[in-house]
């Protein structure tokens, strides 16, 4: 699974599916441009035919059985580095129901996530149906994303409406430039930002800035018992110090930021006291000791670990062989 540098999945591309009056759902735009295998295909059609062929006045039954039978050819009908638009369009243009909702979609190896969108208006069918879809990899995590397309999704709502972006010819220009540079700043730097020029649309708009920005997604802190132990995985002084100077810009006490409580529980743990002792080691109630700890587990400044028992039987399992045979891990274990 590759990822970015900030640690965020990376996006494999991007497109705009939208439904045509005639055609129906329809690929008009994608980064990279040959990312998405939009063809028709129709079953029992020659390898490579596009389109799906019609019944005509002197078609007999064996063409209408033609149409549903299965493909002669064994060979995929779809490069395996693209995206088969095919087998997903019914969910990347859903029923009624499913419109500004989040979904995500898996097809070959890819994971599509989306946001479809309608605006009624004086269209073909009385509304535009269009989706802005992000893919990944099969196996990112993708969390992170949610917002992110959900908010792009909008964005364009919002543009249509005011500017006819999306309906009108001469909005594919800006349009494909958003998406080109969307890639590109959240693959590279995890944020992007645009002003987009929206001057020659048919319904003329002053030019639109707007920024994205990603965040790490944390999942919801555990329930800590009693006779949990925290153990440190940050240098606490250290991290009192350096947010005191990025907030000031100069040498200030660590703990002008830090909350009181926080302050006292993190001077108690020292990888060997329990929660209960923490509490009485801070003169504190025991729920408020919890709560400063789910706050630091859910950072990841701490690790749970069982309390150590001499009535209790310990043994070392089969991966500790590795700290012997790997030196960079030994390494690493000395400097921890």
């Amino acid at each position: 699974m590759a990822f970015v540098s900030s640690g965020f999945p990376e996006i494999r591309a991007i497109f705009l599916a939208q439904f045509h009056p005639d055609q129906g759902p329809i690929v008009r735009l994608s980064v990279p441009e040959d990312a998405v295998d939009s063809r028709k295909r129709a079953y029992g059609g020659a390898p490579g035919d596009s389109g799906t062929p019609a019944v005509g006045e002197g078609d007999g039954p064996q063409n209408l059985v033609r149409l549903v039978s299965r493909p002669a050819s064994g060979k995929p009908a779809v490069d395996s580095n693209k995206i088969d638009f095919n087998s997903i369009e019914t969910t990347v243009i859903p029923k009624l129901t499913l419109f500004e909702r989040l979904i995500t979609v898996n097809t070959g190896r890819f994971k599509v996530m989306c946001y479809p969108i309608a605006v009624e208006g004086n269209y073909a069918r009385n509304e535009l149906i269009f989706n802005m879809c992000f893919a990944f990899d099969i196996d990112a995590d993708t969390v992170c994303y949610g917002p992110v397309v959900k908010r792009v999704g909008c964005l364009l709502k919002d543009l249509e409406t005011t500017g006819r972006l999306l309906s009108d010819p001469d909005g594919a220009r800006p349009l494909k430039t958003m998406m080109r540079q969307l890639v590109n700043n959240l693959n590279n730097h995890g944020e992007y930002q645009i002003e987009l020029d929206l001057k020659g649309l048919l319904q003329p708009i002053a030019s639109t800035g707007f920024s994205i920005k990603l965040f790490p997604y944390y999942k919801a802190p555990r329930d800590i018992r009693p006779f949990d132990v925290p153990v440190k995985l940050v240098d606490f002084e250290l991290a009192k110090s350096k947010s005191a100077q990025t907030v000031y810009q100069k040498n200030l006490p660590g703990d002008i930021l830090w909350d009181l409580v926080l302050e006292r529980v993190t001077t108690c743990i020292d990888n060997v006291n329990h929660v209960r002792r923490i509490a009485r080691l801070a003169q504190m109630e025991e729920e408020t000791v919890v709560l400063a700890l789910k706050h630091l587990d859910y950072y990841g400044c701490i690790a749970l670990v069982d309390i150590f028992k001499f009535s209790n039987i310990y043994e070392a399992q089969h991966q500790m062989r590795e700290l012997l045979r790997d030196p960079n891990l030994q390494r690493e274990c000395l400097e921890y």
